[in-house]
């Protein structure tokens, strides 16, 4: 390596030392997960070689993105001996790679979180930076993530000024473009990530049976990047699964709406033969990341939801429920709209808002007052504005508790939001109007805080942490049942959405399977193993609340309709699920057909055509139909 010229000797000491360091990076998340990877049967010593083999491909791609630039300015350093054309590879160098590895550390909690690689998705945070830093700051496991961090930075740029103090040599021209011309050859096959076929795919990483090792091949840089220009792509930005009028026509047959004279699709007007003369009040608490599998009922060991458990034995309860998407405000919209999740699209915090015909609108024109109580600020996920303006009398949140009370960047805790939402709810039920209170719990998200009264005996923060949530619903319930109100009110128990627990496809079904309750005085009590969806809500409650509405919603009554499949939202990707299979999907891709009842990773698309088929339609005719809706502007019938 002495003989070679300077530029080249920087630029393969530079590749090293960032191949090295992304390395460090991808070990991070292996030893995080590395108890899973144990747990699995079907990994061998070969699939964690090609993941590293395949996560060294994608890192040569970012770095040669990288280095290309420099490149250029040290060999013009090399012929015109301008040392300044160095200094500014140099600070290049370091100031993209640690930007790189910023990214790199930002991924290692967003897949934990999400069980997917960095994408523009992230950026959605941002839109409100003071929540960000606040649970940065406040959640200690994070602190020690930046320590680490500081290292790699210090670390590389040490060596990095030691690269680039090569000197030049004496070399025949001849030989120097011979190795300029070499060093260029072997950026361009690393740009490709391969010496041979088409150039390396987002795709191309999903090729072995274990999701983890799969998406742990991926650059997070790559991913950013690959999100970034998806979202550019013109026709990214006008679906086209299939031709809308076929979406209409199957999505009529769906909800039976083919008679309807209503302009939109999916509109039918629901009468109920005898209207009840009795109002019924409604409470619905959308529970913080209260995912399934952490009820005892669905198998959870540790003790972590008992009141729950105890509700869903003793309400109408469906154990097949799977929520709109993995974020808050998907449940929010979700549950009160009844529309799927668009992509990667946030619904609240769009430059138009649109208003929506769902609960609280339905509610209104049968004379309810309607109230929402936020734990934090109303600026996050533009939630506040959004509620008003679609039909929320009242909003509450962080500004109209006492000071003293917020604990963390979430606002209060679940207990005082209970004890606050009571008095609220009770004073509104001396109006003589039957009322819709709904309540979006927060202690079960990091960083975590329990008021002094609560005890628990276990260690674990994030056990802890679910008991809390827990415990404060059963004191909210206590409470409640002395009220006068208490009898004539049907409460709600759904999830916002679930949270990871273990994963064996691309998606997570543990982050979107949760639990759904319908509780009341004299309910009869049973759990329904039917299909069910987070949108259902709305329309469920109104059957059992006995009240006309128009249903302009992709949601059924699920005590006297069904669906056969349903569909839940991962940002880019699709979750179309039956008794039997489960469908990944995104807008380029179908990505597998498996039997998850039993954890298979078999993907059977081939072996059974028609269904793939027929789910895939499933998952094309909504959101094609739901686009058609959106561009129309039929999704508020009034």
């Amino acid at each position: 390596m002495k003989k070679l010229p300077s530029a080249v000797k920087i630029i393969l000491k530079s590749y090293l030392l960032s191949l090295m360091i992304f390395t460090i990076f991808r070990l991070i998340q292996f030893g995080i997960h590395y108890t899973e990877v144990q747990k699995d049967p079907s990994i061998e010593a070969i699939d964690i070689f090609e993941m590293f083999q395949y996560g060294i491909r994608y890192d040569l791609m970012i770095v040669s993105y990288i280095m290309v630039l420099p490149f250029v300015l040290l060999v013009l350093s090399d012929y015109i001996k301008k040392k300044t054309l160095k200094k500014i590879a140099l600070e290049f160098v370091f100031l993209v790679f640690v930007i790189a590895f910023l990214f790199s550390a930002a991924d290692i909690p967003y897949y934990n979180k999400f069980y997917n690689r960095l994408s523009v998705e992230a950026f959605n945070w941002f839109k409100d930076p003071e929540t960000v830093f606040g649970m940065v700051f406040q959640e200690i496991r994070y602190w020690f993530m930046f320590i680490p961090l500081f290292f790699i930075i210090w670390f590389f740029r040490k060596q990095i000024v030691k690269i680039f103090k090569a000197t030049p040599v004496v070399i025949s021209n001849k030989k120097r473009i011979l190795y300029y011309f070499a060093t260029l050859l072997f950026m361009f096959f690393s740009l490709r990530g391969t010496l041979t076929g088409a150039p390396l795919r987002y795709r191309d990483a999903f090729s072995g049976k274990n999701v983890f090792l799969n998406s742990l091949k991926l650059n997070p840089v790559f991913t950013l990047e690959k999100s970034y220009e998806e979202r550019l792509k013109n026709e990214n930005k006008k679906v086209s699964l299939m031709p809308d009028d076929e979406a209409i026509t199957q999505i009529k047959t769906y909800f039976n709406t083919q008679a309807s004279n209503n302009k939109s699709p999916i509109a039918r007007k629901i009468t109920i033969d005898s209207l009840s003369e009795n109002k019924k009040n409604v409470v619905l608490i959308l529970m913080e990341s209260a995912a399934a599998w952490k009820m005892q009922s669905h198998g959870d060991t540790e003790n972590r939801m008992p009141y729950l458990d105890s509700i869903y034995h003793k309400g109408i309860s469906f154990s097949n429920m799977y929520s709109n998407g993995i974020h808050t405000y998907c449940g929010v919209f979700g549950v009160n709209y009844g529309f799927p999740m668009y992509y990667e699209e946030h619904p609240m915090t769009q430059v138009e808002s649109k208003q929506y015909s769902g609960l609280p609108q339905a509610l209104k024109q049968n004379g309810y007052n309607t109230t929402f109580f936020i734990p934090g600020g109303g600026d996050f996920d533009n939630m506040y504005d959004f509620l008003l303006r679609n039909k929320y009398d009242t909003v509450y949140t962080k500004e109209d508790y006492p000071e003293e009370k917020i604990v963390n960047i979430w606002g209060v805790t679940d207990d005082f939001l209970f004890e606050y939402a009571l008095d609220k709810i009770n004073k509104q039920s001396k109006l003589n109007k039957p009322f819709l209170a709904t309540i979006l719990t927060i202690s079960d998200h990091g960083p975590f805080r329990f008021s002094e009264e609560f005890k628990s005996d276990t260690e674990n923060i994030r056990v802890k942490a679910s008991q809390f949530a827990d415990w404060s619903l059963r004191k909210f319930m206590k409470n409640a049942k002395k009220q006068d109100w208490y009898a004539n009110t049907i409460f709600v128990f759904v999830a916002d959405h679930g949270e990871t627990h273990r994963i064996n496809y691309k998606i997570p079904l543990t982050y979107n399977h949760i639990p759904a309750i319908f509780y009341y005085k004299d309910v009869v009590p049973k759990i329904h193993d039917v299909m069910a969806s987070q949108i259902d809500v709305f329309p469920t409650l109104m059957g059992l609340l006995e009240l006309d509405y128009t249903n302009n919603t992709y949601g059924i009554d699920l005590l006297s309709e069904s669906r056969k499949y349903s569909l839940f939202n991962h940002d880019k990707e699709y979750g179309v699920i039956g008794k039997e299979f489960l469908l990944i999907v995104d807008r380029e891709k179908t990505f597998g057909l498996y039997k998850y009842k039993n954890k298979d990773k078999t993907n059977y698309m081939n072996q059974y055509p028609e269904i793939l088929k027929e789910m895939e339609m499933y998952y094309k005719s909504h959101i094609q139909s739901y686009q058609y809706i959106l561009n129309n502007d039929l999704q508020n019938i009034k």
